[in-house]
């Protein structure tokens, strides 16, 4: 009794890490389909912020953190965009990816 219990532990413990392994492999994943552009101008200082879903067919939810130049205030959201599909997320001096997931179809 007490090997059986033993057994199904084991097994319980190998689902979990194997679950956690593939949420983290797909996040690596749509990580890879995304990119963040500095392209356009806002003002003399700052240019348009976009993100970019390059792959073909999954949404993207993607967090992302920027910051206009010479100021002390960083912002921080997320935002979901299409496959194949830039979206327009503001203007900004520098930005970076947080994180990154495929959406819920």
């Amino acid at each position: 009794m007490m090997r059986r219990i033993a057994e199904l532990s084991s097994a319980t413990i190998v689902a979990v890490i194997m679950s956690l392994a593939s949420t983290a492999h797909a996040e690596d994943d749509s990580i890879k389909s995304i990119e963040l552009l500095l392209e356009g101008v806002c003002d003399a200082n700052n240019s348009k912020l976009w993100l970019v879903n390059n792959h073909d067919s999954k949404n993207i939810v993607a967090s992302l953190r920027w910051s206009l130049k010479n100021s002390k205030r960083v912002a921080t959201d997320q935002f979901q965009v299409a496959p194949r599909a830039r979206l327009e997320i503001g203007c900004a001096a520098n930005a970076d990816i947080v994180s990154a997931t495929y959406a819920a179809q």
